[in-house]
């Protein structure tokens, strides 16, 4: 079995022995200070220059991630630790998703030109979109847009730029 599917299915470890449930409880401190664990959780086809070791898909691999009812479930599960980490909530609504934004920012880390986390955003997004999450993506990229509106001092152009391509499945500079 490929390690990515061992990995998401609960039966492997990614290159340093953590579980998918393991990197999961990390304290918001540890996701925030760890870089190494994103490019498993949200992998793309190209390998990341951050981290050698994760994994890359492949037409195959997306192929069974979109069409395995448990990864799809898996998959949901990691993004909203992840939104929960970024202090956004994603919401089920009957249209489809929503991301529910806080009123109050101010203490945000991530909210600042050219945060890593900004880069972490733009990899989440493309991998999701690659791996049949479409209707996740669009919701984070519609809410995303909100907070960009309403924190024009937090995001650059760039980042801006990058969540789009990413948005539209474009994975480019998603580190």
């Amino acid at each position: 079995m490929h390690p990515l599917l061992a990995f998401y299915r609960g039966i492997g470890t990614d290159h340093r022995g953590r579980t998918l449930s393991g990197i999961l409880a990390f304290s918001n401190a540890e996701l925030e200070t760890c870089h190494d664990y994103i490019q498993w959780l949200f992998p793309l086809r190209e390998s990341s220059p951050f981290n050698p070791e994760a994994p890359v898909l492949n037409d195959e691999l997306i192929v069974i991630f979109r069409q395995d009812e448990q990864l799809q479930t898996e998959l949901h599960r990691v993004l909203l630790r992840m939104t929960q980490f970024f202090g956004v909530t994603l919401r089920e609504t009957p249209q489809g998703f929503e991301l529910l934004l806080p009123a109050d920012v101010g203490e945000y880390h991530w909210m600042t030109p050219d945060n890593h986390n900004h880069r972490r955003i733009s990899r989440m997004m493309a991998s999701l979109k690659i791996l049949g999450l479409e209707t996740h993506v669009a919701a984070l990229w519609q809410g995303l847009q909100q907070l960009a509106v309403r924190h024009p001092e937090a995001f650059s152009a760039a980042t801006i730029t990058h969540w789009g391509l990413a948005a539209m499945g474009d994975d480019r500079g998603t580190g």
